[in-house]
């Protein structure tokens, strides 16, 4: 039975599809509940600008921008020895990650290239060579994300983008 058998008389039939589709087409906001869904997207919108992240990071910070590694620690239930190993295995994962994204992109940018210079040059053929670029920048920045985490854990420490760049021991990954 229909949630709104009620409001025609009891029995009555359930709605009719063109009916539903009818009611769906006059008023399309109470069908797909358009009001609902744009309260919880203003929810998520007001906690993002608030900075109440559910994901947001365990490492703490000192004053000078260092990783407190007592504080950091302890909110992961560790001691300070057992926070730092388990550090330095991140930093190795970040390290052996930024350098499997960079062969990746690599390879599928020489991939790219060879492609580019063995096929014939139609429409269809430069709009799918144009739309597989992008396939090769998410590598690059996938390795250059995981390149500036082991960076920081490396220096530990919170480091900008261009001091990672800029950095006179060079910012490769190990």
């Amino acid at each position: 039975m229909s949630p709104r058998a009620e409001d025609r008389g009891g029995d009555a039939r359930p709605l009719g599809v063109f009916r539903r589709m009818g009611r769906a087409a006059f008023a399309p906001g109470r069908f797909l509940r358009i009001d609902d869904s744009m309260a919880a997207i203003r929810r998520d919108f007001d906690d993002l600008n608030a900075g109440g992240r559910a994901g947001a990071s365990r490492i703490r910070l000192d004053e000078t921008g260092a990783f407190d590694l007592d504080a950091s620690g302890f909110l992961h239930g560790q001691r300070r020895a057992a926070f730092e190993d388990a550090l330095a295995v991140r930093q190795g994962s970040t390290a052996r990650n930024a350098w499997i994204f960079l062969g990746l992109g690599a390879l599928f940018f020489l991939g790219w290239l060879y492609r580019l210079m063995t096929m014939t040059w139609t429409a269809n053929a430069t709009l799918t060579a144009l739309q597989f670029t992008p396939a090769c920048a998410v590598f690059f920045l996938l390795a250059f994300r995981f390149g500036l985490e082991n960076y920081q854990i490396r220096m530990r420490r919170k480091v900008t983008v261009m001091e990672y760049l800029s950095a006179p021991g060079g910012f490769w990954p190990r």
